[in-house]
């Protein structure tokens, strides 16, 4: 049986939370996956899609320059990328509240003080 410590343990407690993940830059040259390319070049991919270029045509561009991507992946991973924008894109956004629909206008000034006319 493989037993750890109660050392370990606290160190990994105190040290864990404060991890950063090392971000892919692309300072250098070393290899990438071709997820980690398209997320890098997914603002240009996409306007070139926006400017009529198909995936097709975006695929033979890449080959171009060494980068040789199958058109379903290539379009898998566009997709991905435009679903991550997109989720992102809701999370930041504030939510509007609805009224319950059994709440209406005459309901919502039930607790408001009588007017003197409706004292009368």
């Amino acid at each position: 049986m493989i037993k750890t410590n109660t050392e370990a343990v606290r160190r990994i407690l105190a040290e864990f939370p404060n991890l950063q993940q090392e971000k892919k830059t692309l300072e250098g040259n070393h290899e990438m996956t071709f997820r980690e390319a398209i997320r890098a070049l997914y603002p240009t991919l996409r306007d070139m899609k926006k400017r009529g270029f198909t995936t097709r045509e975006i695929a033979g561009k890449l080959k171009e320059y060494d980068v040789y991507i199958e058109l379903s992946t290539l379009s898998k991973y566009m997709h991905d990328m435009e679903q991550e924008m997109s989720q992102k894109s809701k999370a930041g956004s504030t939510r509007r509240v609805k009224k319950p629909a059994s709440q209406t206008d005459s309901s919502a000034n039930a607790h408001a003080p009588a007017t003197s006319s409706e004292t009368e």
